[in-house]
Formats: C-alpha cells, sequence, structure tokens
C-alpha cells in the first residue's frame, strides 16, 4: 500500500559496470564435488531451466551452489546472473526445449569468487551429477520451499539498518523504487517501476543499482496507489519493462489487490490480455484480509497463472485495531503456509519498519521485535 513520492526515483549512485571473467576462469570439474561435472552454458529466459529450488545470494559459486543442491537431493544445479543458484533433478518441461549457448556468455563474475564465472543475463551454467540420485536430504518441505523466498518490504525513508534482519530465512529487499536503499549492503536488491512516472530511467538506474529483477506497478488497480487502467498499464510495460528481460533481468507483473472485479485477479486478466507478447517470469500479488483462510485461498486462485508467484506485501486489513499478538499468532500461520507452497517463490510481510503498530518487525531502538524474531526464524 506504500504511497509513492520523489524520493523513490532519486538516483544513488553511478552506472555499475558489469565484471566479466577470461574463460578460463569457469569452474572445472576437479574443483567440484565427486561424480559433478560442467554441463554447459544453457539459455534460461521466459520458464526457467531448474525451477525446483533456488536461492540468491553473495557468496555464491559454482561450487556453493552444487552444495546447496545436492544437500536438498537434487542432482543438477545451475549459477546465473553471478548471484543466483538453481536446482533440479530433470529440466523444466515447461521451459521448453533447452538450448545451448556459447560458453564466453556465461561470464558474469560469481558473487562468492571473482576468478569464477557464475552465467549471465539469461545464460546459467549448469552442473550435473552423475549418480542418478544424491544424498537422501532430511531437510523439511517447508526448509526447501523457504530458502531465501523471505524479503524485506522497506520503505525508502526507512532509516533503519536492513543487516538487522540478516539470517538464513531472509534473502531480499525492495523499497517500492528504482534505486537501492543506502544503507542495504546486505541484501540483493529488486527495482520496482511504481506507476508510469520515470519510466524512462527504469533501465539506467536498475543498472545502476545492480537490481536482480523489476517488479511492476504497484496496486494499479486501486485509484489511491498507481491507478492505471490494464490497457495503459500494458502499453507501458510492453514498451519499457519487458525488453528488459533481454537485459537479464527477471521480470514480474504488476502487483495487484485481492480485491474483487474489476480490481484484483480481474484486473491482472485484463492487462494479460491487453499485453500480447509481454514477457514476465512471476505473478505478483498484494493480500490485505481477515486470517488465514482468505489468504490461502487467495493464493492458491492465482496458481491460475502457471507462474511462480511473488507476494510482495500482506498484512491484516485490519491493521489499525490489530495487536502485536494479533499479528504474532498469524504471522507464523502464513509463513508456514508460504514455505510449504511450491507456487510462491518469493514473498514480503509488510511490517519492516517502525511505525508503533502491531505490525511492526522493528522497535524504536532499532532492534527487532518478536515479530521481526519470528520473520527471521
Amino acid at each position: 500500500m506504500r504511497t509513492n513520492n520523489a524520493y523513490f526515483l532519486a538516483t544513488i549512485g553511478a552506472l555499475v559496470s558489469a565484471n566479466v571473467v577470461p574463460q578460463m576462469g569457469r569452474a572445472v570439474a576437479g574443483t567440484l564435488p565427486a561424480g559433478w561435472s560442467y554441463v554447459g552454458c544453457k539459455v534460461d529466459v521466459g520458464n526457467r531451466i531448474l525451477s525446483a529450488a533456488n536461492e540468491v545470494s553473495a557468496s555464491n559459486t559454482p561450487q556453493t551452489c552444487v552444495a546447496f543442491c545436492s544437500g536438498q537431493g537434487y542432482i543438477m544445479a545451475g549459477v546465473e546472473f553471478s548471484q543466483e543458484c538453481w536446482c533440479g533433478s530433470s529440466y523444466n518441461p515447461v521451459a521448453g526445449p533447452v538450448q545451448s549457448a556459447a560458453d564466453s556468455d556465461c561470464s558474469s563474475a560469481c558473487t562468492g569468487d571473482s576468478a569464477q564465472t557464475c552465467g549471465g543475463a539469461s545464460r546459467i551454467q549448469v552442473y550435473q551429477s552423475s549418480g542418478s540420485s544424491t544424498t537422501t536430504s532430511t531437510t523439511t518441505t517447508a526448509t526447501l520451499t523457504a530458502t531465501r523466498q523471505r524479503g524485506l518490504a522497506w520503505p525508502s525513508d526507512n532509516n533503519f539498518d536492513p543487516a538487522i534482519f540478516k539470517s538464513p530465512k531472509v534473502g531480499w529487499l525492495y523499497n517500492w523504487g528504482q534505486n537501492n536503499s543506502p544503507r542495504n549492503t546486505e541484501f540483493p536488491f529488486y527495482a520496482m517501476q511504481w506507476n508510469a512516472d520515470g519510466i524512462g530511467s527504469l533501465a539506467t538506474n536498475a543498472k545502476a543499482a545492480n537490481a536482480v529483477g523489476i517488479l511492476g506497478f504497484n496496486e494499479p488497480d486501486l485509484s489511491s496507489q498507481a491507478n492505471m487502467s490494464p490497457e495503459d498499464a500494458a502499453s507501458y510495460y510492453s514498451q519499457y519493462i519487458s525488453p528488459l528481460s533481454a537485459k537479464g533481468f527477471k521480470l514480474t507483473t504488476p502487483a495487484v489487490t485481492n480485491g474483487g472485479p474489476p480490481t484484483g485477479l480481474a484486473w491482472l486478466d485484463a492487462f494479460l490480455a491487453a499485453c500480447t507478447g509481454c514477457a514476465y517470469d512471476y505473478i505478483a500479488l498484494h493480500w490485505y484480509g481477515g486470517w488465514i483462510d482468505d489468504f490461502t485461498e487467495f493464493i492458491d486462485s492465482a496458481k491460475k497463472y502457471n507462474k511462480p508467484i511473488y507476494l510482495t506485501e500482506f498484512g491484516l486489513a485490519w491493521d489499525a485495531q490489530a495487536q502485536a499478538s494479533n499479528y504474532e499468532e498469524f504471522l507464523p500461520l502464513a509463513l508456514s503456509y508460504l514455505d510449504s507452497e511450491p507456487a510462491v517463490a518469493k514473498y514480503a510481510f509488510f511490517g519492516a519498519f517502525y511505525s508503533g503498530t502491531g505490525k511492526d518487525m522493528i522497535a524504536a531502538n532499532g532492534t527487532l521485535t518478536a515479530l521481526g524474531q519470528i520473520y527471521t526464524s
């Protein structure tokens, strides 16, 4: 429900040049665990060719990715866009035929070791175990699907340090704007195009911010938010956002609410019908409702799009009356569902700030509240 302001569009840094590693820097079989070998550089545009599990990491390398995937019981691992790790036991059939790319296309330096390469823009460096299976994982389904799912919806005027949320569960941040928050040095950043204002600067600012992906318009189905018709939103998205897929950014649709027609999924249906040929990797949603039953029902209703879901805001609609105890009861229920729901790729609870209300995950002194501790555990 965050409103737009000029701060969102302020430029905070100079353009960052891509870090490219010479071909000989690629990890070879001798550096990998026994039985694992390099398969090749593959095209990864649209539906992910490896999609069973993933993480975004500041210490990503082929070795750490292989360890992560094999620990989850998968026999394939892929590194992409410097900081992404993707897992599977076979290629995703929804992605269509797998296309090989030149090894030189996989030349982005790994975030965990700049001497090694970790794929590239829409290029994934794939590794595979020679065995038919890996060591059986004792990780629960909830833990497996939750890895790095949780994010921070971080208002741009929030002056606290996001690093207080550093944990194995929290792994990304957005602030409703194109430019990274000045104090965020810990989490991968997702840029958002709030409405059509400043959209011509999106590509430049997202690149300068080293953004991992682009989030579409903020609640365009509401007059109090981005306030866009599906047709206008499709026109802007087609011209300015969809082309960024070819530049290596992962894209979400505009984030719609759980309101009834013509808002909510009805608005999204009209947008997708109007945005013919538009590229998008994820469905973006916001939910503000009563309790866990209508929460899960709304998420389930969005599975019809057959795309992974980004729930970039959620909270209780009766927020003004809700106490901390209400949120401390609701949030574990929501997290348990989200962590065990394979359709949900990322999510962010709307409470990563101090406002003096029950939903706060940050206390006035900058420490985590009980709710914040729940979110990081």
